[in-house]
């Protein structure tokens, strides 16, 4: 694979400091594939406003245990807990968040 492929990214470093990088997980099932083509494309700006980076963004996705019906999933990692969480509560990413939150259902977990 390679990063060119759509979703890969290069990983980085998982440290700050003393601190590891705090992670964002989402897992995504759309129904309004127009309403999230315009998600895709505006959300990156806002995460790496805030000192995130996306480590994966995509569909392929297999299940090695239990089930998984999701179509996509989305991994950030920001540098810390608070600017992940400044990150979406910010006024830059709220109509986004609204616009996802119309188009899709989703799983989105704050881990670290």
């Amino acid at each position: 694979m390679t990063a060119r492929r759509e979703g890969l990214v290069p990983a980085r470093p998982v440290w700050h400091g003393d601190r590891m990088t705090v992670h964002v997980v989402s897992r995504v099932r759309i129904h309004d594939q127009d309403a999230m083509a315009r998600y895709v494309a505006e959300a990156p700006a806002t995460v790496e406003a805030y000192g995130g980076h996306y480590l994966y963004r995509g569909a392929e996705v297999s299940a090695l245990e239990g089930s998984w019906e999701h179509d996509r999933m989305v991994l950030l990692a920001f540098p810390t807990r608070a600017l992940a969480l400044a990150w979406y509560d910010s006024p830059e990413y709220r109509p986004l968040r609204d616009l996802r939150q119309d188009s899709a259902e989703a799983i989105i977990l704050l881990v670290g």
